[in-house]
């Protein structure tokens, strides 16, 4: 083998590496968004063509490149001959094939950062965000707008920056309903229950008539399988009004779970009530009501 293919195949061997390399990260990164899309991409698709180019040829292929094609019999004209490109021609070629390519993945890269959608919750709690701190700029002291501003980050799921806005409502007034209520819905989504509980029962001992307070609460005995004391407040809430599907359902899989047929059927029926869209509620009171099976399957079907 000449120095020259030698060399050749050097090149070969480190392109081919880089582009193993870039295939890799494009195949780990891609999902990430747009920006690593077209880089690695277009850096695999790069790296292939510079090692195929730099690939040592034999010597039928070492001749200059040549282009032909065979004319369809009934064509009369006179069979062209061959087209000989110089190896000079076919780098400027590829040199400017190349160029074209990154310029253009270039284009596509920042058309899609220029109009790439935002996540529509998240701007719209941006701009919720901004407006309340400029009311905070006016009245540091301003409840709604700490308030607001907390569950624009709750929404989001951005947690600890929603109890540091509920613990300054509750700095500024301890008893506040709002503040006390969603610091405790926040420790029930990050699972400490513990925590969650204690803010709770505080806010339903100074707002007995708060039900969401109290279905949370119960919400969080249920999410420690603790059914006992779950039912408890979950009837605590219905006795003062709540018919939310959502509590009827779990009370009847509740009731359900204990064996108590009568009122697991019962409350079934008036989840049913609220929301009859209820496949696995049609699908249970088939079992539990064997008379009625088939009236409740084809309910079921028409909603699947």
């Amino acid at each position: 083998m000449s120095s020259e293919d030698e060399a050749k195949s050097k090149l070969v061997k480190r392109y081919t590496r880089l582009a193993i390399v870039a295939g890799f990260l494009f195949a780990l990164l891609w999902s990430l968004g747009s920006f690593f899309f077209w880089i690695f991409s277009g850096a695999t698709a790069y790296f292939v063509f510079l090692a195929f180019y730099y690939r040592p040829r034999n010597e039928e292929d070492r001749d200059e490149i040549k282009f032909e094609y065979t004319r369809p019999s009934w064509q009369k004209a006179k069979q062209p001959s061959p087209i000989n490109v110089s190896p000079k021609n076919v780098k400027l070629i590829m040199a400017i094939l190349v160029i074209s390519i990154s310029g253009l993945l270039l284009i596509l890269m920042i058309i899609g950062f220029a109009t790439g959608e935002e996540n529509p919750t998240q701007q719209n709690e941006d701009i919720t965000v901004n407006e309340n701190r400029n009311a905070l700029s006016e009245d540091p002291d301003n409840l709604d707008a700490l308030t607001n501003i907390g569950n624009s980050f709750y929404s989001i799921s951005q947690y600890d920056s929603a109890i540091t806005y509920y613990d300054k409502v509750l700095k500024i007034d301890p008893k506040n309903s709002s503040g006390l209520y969603n610091k405790g819905l926040v420790f029930f989504q990050l699972k400490d229950y513990e925590k969650s509980k204690e803010l709770l029962r505080k806010c339903i001992s100074l707002y007995p008539d708060n039900t969401d307070a109290i279905m949370v609460l119960g919400d969080n005995y249920y999410s420690q399988e603790n059914f006992n004391e779950a039912i408890v407040w979950y009837k605590q809430a219905y006795e003062k009004g709540e018919r939310k599907s959502s509590l009827l359902n779990v009370m009847a899989y509740i009731y359900d779970v204990q064996n108590q047929k009568t009122q697991a059927i019962r409350f079934y029926k008036d989840a049913l009530g609220q929301d009859s869209s209820l496949v696995d509620v049609y699908d249970r009171l088939a079992e539990l009501e064997p008379g009625n099976s088939d009236m409740y399957k084809k309910k079921a079907e028409a909603w699947r």
